[in-house]
């Protein structure tokens, strides 16, 4: 059948590029068509025990839940035949690779296969894509993609993603379907069965509605490596069963194993009985205790939830009072999620996989914090509590001259007879007034600053003994703190404000008067209006007098409004360093610099030479190599070596090309046993490779003449039952494409998301035009009321004594499917 406009896909694991691969049977995923997703390659056994193998593995139930996220079963999918082998005669590898090839059970299953394909490894260790069966049709002139990927490790949390992970837990609506996953298999089935369903569909050609292949291939990539793992052991359990004698040391291996089998099954059985009998003794007692605890923290999450009346503090929450109860919040909800995401993190999601790796993630992230912020508070308990007196004496100096000496020091420049301050002619009546109202209530401040100096060393040593709760717990007490201080100097700015807001809105509507102008409150607008004579002079004549108070109420509120914006900028750095303690991405900054797999931002496709792996397998060459790529990269040798490629294509005698084969695995068995891994023996490879590049071996050619002596047995199952095109048909030269498949680094601004949420709030709440409206208006400048957000997808709203009886409800269970699961005993 001719097909020069398909294109076959395949997806060839890396580690399979090197000399040690063997001619074998290729196992992987059949995508659709011609697209395939290759696993592993087996060796030294037959096809029918082998496909027997893959079909008792779905006794096990990981693999059958491996299965299911890669939407199909692993099957043989052809044959690779490997032309070269250390030490051995290229005349006994050929026969080897022929019998394999003319072996019943092969035509048989090509015959019925839905795909197999031919593979030759190349002297360069790459492969070529010999021949493609479907049905027992032979596809001809077809242009194949071969796409090389590094086997991601599971062990390691390695996966390719299409999309880039998100580390933002908080985006997951997790609040009960994440309990039940982490209780029960049957919720993690749901959520298997939810994502296969929510899988991104596209329409074909034909109108119907597919599965997309490359999230497909993607989920059978990153099951490859314990699919490999799982395959091989079953391939060497046969390889042992069919082994008619077996060595000493194998034998005492064999007993060893057993006799620990043995042993482990007799202190199971040992366990499973004696643990009832000492389970309500020990477990109950513990989840009693901890249900305990958990109640506390929910009551204790609830206190600090409670709301204030609107008229009372504005109906904020009790923990928005102060930054030491949103710290207290934060970490009280993330020590009640802490053991759901421990268990999330450890269990197996095959279709979860990023959010199983964000939630690992941002567990050991949140651990590493806490860590690193208890060895920080402790360091700086110490130090305070070591030096209290001092650290005391230096507050109490800031205090005094930042907080009352230069507010008193101001307000006696403002009332001052002899100087206009800022060039300005205060009101001689309302200035005095002030100015004296102002330094009486400081002079009350400062009276009950002095009284409090006795206590400042037992808050420095209250200060440091919160250091054993963290750094961020002593820096909420230091906010707190703070704003205790300048609290007088918040009461001042509300004076000032209020004052300033009330002068400004009746000055607004007495200019509406001399308009003939009124407000209609009703329609939100400015309508005309018939004033009488008196109520005109009496318009003007207050008009005049607030026009001329108006500056030195001015002054007064700049005055304050400045003090007090200083101070929210102090707060707010404050907060900032508090959410980097809380929030910094220590762990994911850690994996990001050591293993960036861990971490993927999406795919990256890159054309990969052929002599990548053949030079990568000594380091010299292949640093030499990446160096030349940059001068070699050019139009005219790019012209040439398609010129050498379609040579290369052209069919060939038999005779000359099985002479050829045989000069070449002597080359190759000669470089193996005189010193391969010696400069000496790069330069022979070297040589060897070039030799290939002028005029390839072609096994298959080979492999055919010689078939024909060996199907006359096998009738029906006889290559030339499938149908091929003409030798004629075959100088249409085929087109192949190499390309390597990889992550691309995750960006900065995903690893850095919590500094971006923060400073979009910081400045869409204070850099905005409400603010300034607020600022010139007088009207009160609010703080953000919750600044130290928890990064948890367990953010409840609101906090209500009827949630606390399902959540420890919840939680209840949770304990009795981790502390008294009895399955782990069985499994021993």
């Amino acid at each position: 059948m001719n097909t020069s406009a398909a294109i076959s896909k395949i997806f060839w694991p890396s580690h399979l590029c090197s000399r040690y691969l063997r001619t074998g049977f290729i196992i992987g995923w059949n995508v659709r068509s011609f697209t395939a997703c290759i696993a592993t390659v087996v060796s030294d056994i037959d096809l029918n025990p082998l496909v027997s193998a893959l079909g008792s593995l779905t006794a096990d139930p990981q693999i059958t839940a491996l299965n299911k996220a890669c939407g199909v079963n692993p099957v043989v999918l052809g044959v690779v035949i490997v032309p070269f082998a250390d030490g051995v005669d290229a005349k006994t590898v050929a026969d080897s690779n022929t019998r394999l090839l003319t072996s019943r059970s092969l035509l048989e299953h090509k015959q019925t296969a839905n795909l197999w394909l031919t593979i030759e490894i190349k002297p360069t260790y790459i492969p070529s894509l010999e021949s493609l069966h479907c049905c027992g049709f032979r596809y001809t002139n077809l242009s194949s993609e071969i796409i090389f990927y590094k086997q991601p490790d599971p062990r390691s949390y390695q996966f390719l993603s299409l999309d880039p992970l998100i580390l933002d837990i908080s985006k997951i609506n997790a609040s009960g379907a994440l309990f039940d996953a982490a209780l029960s298999p049957k919720a993690a089935q749901g959520r298997t069965k939810s994502a296969k369903n929510h899988s991104r569909p596209f329409m074909s050609s034909m109108g119907r509605t597919v599965t997309d292949d490359m999230n497909v291939t993607l989920q059978q990539i990153n099951s490859s490596y314990e699919m490999e793992q799982a395959v091989h052991a079953k391939a060497k359990n046969l390889l042992r069963r069919r082994a008619r004698s077996r060595s000493m040391s194998e034998a005492v291996r064999e007993s060893a194993v057993d006799l620990t089998i043995k042993v482990r099954s007799k202190l199971t059985v040992a366990v499973t009985t004696l643990w009832p009998m000492i389970q309500p003794f020990t477990i109950r007692p513990l989840m009693v205790i901890l249900l305990i605890l958990r109640a506390l923290v929910e009551v204790s999450l609830w206190v600090l939830n409670l709301r204030f009346p609107s008229w009372v503090f504005n109906g904020i929450a009790v923990k928005d009072m102060t930054t030491t109860g949103q710290q207290i919040d934060l970490r009280l909800q993330q020590a009640c999620f802490w053991p759901w995401q421990y268990f999330m993190a450890k269990k197996k999601a095959w279709t979860n996989t990023s959010i199983t790796r964000a939630q690992y993630i941002s567990f050991y992230n949140s651990m590493w914090l806490v860590a690193n912020d208890i060895i920080i508070g402790v360091a700086l308990g110490s130090f305070l509590i070591s030096n209290n007196k001092y650290m005391g004496e230096v507050l109490q100096r800031y205090v005094k001259d930042y907080t009352i000496d230069s507010i008193s020091a101001v307000l006696e420049w403002l009332t001052s007879e002899n100087e206009y301050p800022a060039g300005l002619k205060l009101n001689p009546e309302l200035n005095p007034f002030l100015g004296q109202l102002f330094k009486w209530l400081i002079e009350i401040w400062a009276d009950f600053i002095i009284s409090l100096q006795p206590m400042v060393p037992v808050v420095i040593n209250m200060i440091g003994l919160s250091g054993a709760f963290g750094a961020t717990m002593s820096l909420s007490l230091i906010s707190d703190l703070l704003a205790f201080t300048t609290i007088h100097i918040y009461w001042f700015y509300m004076v000032a404000a209020r004052i300033f807001h009330w002068q400004l809105t009746i000055l607004y509507s007495l200019f509406n008067l001399f308009r003939g102008k009124k407000r209609n409150t009703l329609r939100h607008r400015i309508d005309s209006c018939d004033y009488d004579l008196d109520q005109l002079l009496l318009g003007t004549i207050l008009f005049t007098l607030l026009t001329f108070l108006f500056p030195t109420i001015v002054v007064y509120y700049l005055t304050f409004a400045l003090s007090r914006v200083m101070v929210i900028c102090m707060q707010a750095t404050m907060e900032t360093v508090l959410a980097c303690l809380n929030h910094f991405p220590l762990f994911a900054i850690m994996l990001r610099l050591k293993d960036p797999d861990r971490l993927p931002g999406g795919l990256r496709l890159e054309v990969c030479p052929e002599r990548f792996f053949f030079d990568r397998a000594t380091p010299l060459r292949w640093v030499v190599s990446s160096f030349r790529s940059v001068s070699v990269d050019s139009p005219h040798q790019h012209q040439n070596q398609n010129q050498q490629q379609h040579q290369r294509r052209q069919p060939l005698a038999q005779h000359h090309q099985y002479q050829h084969q045989q000069q070449h695995q002597q080359q190759y068995n000669s470089l193996g046993r005189n010193n391969m891994g010696m400069s000496g023996s790069s330069q022979h490879r070297q040589r060897h490779s070039n030799l290939y590049f002028e005029q390839p071996p072609s096994f298959s050619h080979h492999i055919q003449s010689l078939r024909q002596q060996h199907l006359e047995p096998y009738n029906g199952f006889s290559e030339s039952t499938s149908t091929e095109m003409p030798m004629e048909q075959e100088k249409i030269p085929r087109s192949v494409s190499y390309l390597l498949l990889s992550n691309s680094p995750l960006p900065a601004s995903a690893i850095f998301f919590q500094y971006s949420v923060l400073w979009k709030r910081l400045s869409s709440h204070y850099f905005t035009l409400h603010v300034l409206k607020c600022l010139l208006s007088g009207e009160t400048i609010r703080s953000i009321p919750r600044l130290q957000y928890p990064m948890l997808p367990d953010t409840r709203s609101r906090f209500t004594l009827y949630g606390i009886k399902p959540t420890l409800a919840r939680f209840w269970a949770f304990c009795e499917e981790i502390l008294m699961d009895q399955g782990a005993l069985k499994n021993m």
